[in-house]
């Protein structure tokens, strides 16, 4: 009965210890499943993280590239409206490329024309002068000279040419409608005097001479001059002061030329 009873305490103690030993291995594996889901909802949670930080990230790049994109929509609608209007620079070039070939076409045929014309102004103006009252010979025939020397020249311009031919035309022209008194040499037959010449315009030319005893007048006609007489010698003289601008302007009675025939008063006219 001991015996017995000792091996039934013996069985019921290994039983007790395999079942603390069950007991002990099944919580052990609880603990280690619950750390193990502890740890898996942790990565789950660092995974979902890691995640929307992605999804945030590329939001962020979302944005930034559809900014950028609107940016480059605006900078290509810039290059557009810069190309059109460049275009129509362009197009405004073109026409004014044309029209600029077009002028120098015509300038050149203006050129062509116009140098014969120059020409013949030049000419016109030298005949002018010779057939004129014969007053500053010497200054005219030096500006009618220096013309024909300027025409004849390949390294002046043109324009400069046709400035100066129209210079000396108004020049010329202003003779007409001025009254002038210089001092010059008065050549009669073999002799020279210096005499003050008075210019009426171009309708008259006097001399009278320095010591006030003798005065002429220029006669187109026989193109000599001819003597006055000596009653003409204080309006001259008067002439004279007031084309000075010594005396006041007033009325003068002077003796004029004969009309000269048409045919002869417009020959070499410019």
């Amino acid at each position: 009965m001991t015996i017995f009873l000792h091996r039934v305490i013996t069985l019921l103690l290994i039983a007790a210890g395999f079942g603390i030993f069950s007991l002990q291995t099944s919580t052990l594996t609880h603990a280690q499943t619950a750390d193990e889901a502890l740890e898996e909802h942790q990565q789950m949670q660092q995974s979902l993280r890691d995640s929307q930080t992605r999804v945030d990230n590329l939001d962020d790049q979302r944005l930034e590239m559809l900014a950028e994109y609107r940016s480059e929509l605006r900078r290509l609608e810039d290059l557009n409206s810069y190309n059109e209007n460049l275009q129509e620079l362009l197009n405004s070039q073109a026409a004014e490329q044309q029209r600029i070939n077009e002028d120098l076409a015509e300038l050149e045929a203006i050129r062509r024309d116009l140098v014969p014309l120059m020409l013949e102004m030049q000419r016109a103006m030298e005949n002018f002068v010779r057939l004129d009252l014969p007053f500053l010979p010497e200054e005219r025939a030096s500006r009618v000279q220096a013309l024909d020397n300027l025409l004849k020249r390949s390294d002046v311009d043109i324009a400069e040419k046709y400035r100066r031919l129209i210079e000396a035309y108004i020049i010329e022209a202003e003779y007409g409608q001025t009254l002038e008194a210089y001092e010059g040499t008065l050549t009669t037959g073999n002799q020279q005097r210096t005499v003050d010449f008075l210019r009426l315009g171009r309708t008259a030319l006097f001399y009278i001479t320095l010591d006030r005893t003798e005065v002429g007048i220029w006669d187109s006609q026989t193109n000599n001059w001819h003597a006055l007489p000596n009653s003409f010698v204080d309006p001259v003289m008067q002439a004279v002061r007031m084309a000075r601008q010594q005396v006041p302007p007033d009325l003068l009675r002077l003796p004029l030329p004969q009309p000269q025939p048409a045919s002869i008063a417009t020959e070499g006219a410019p």
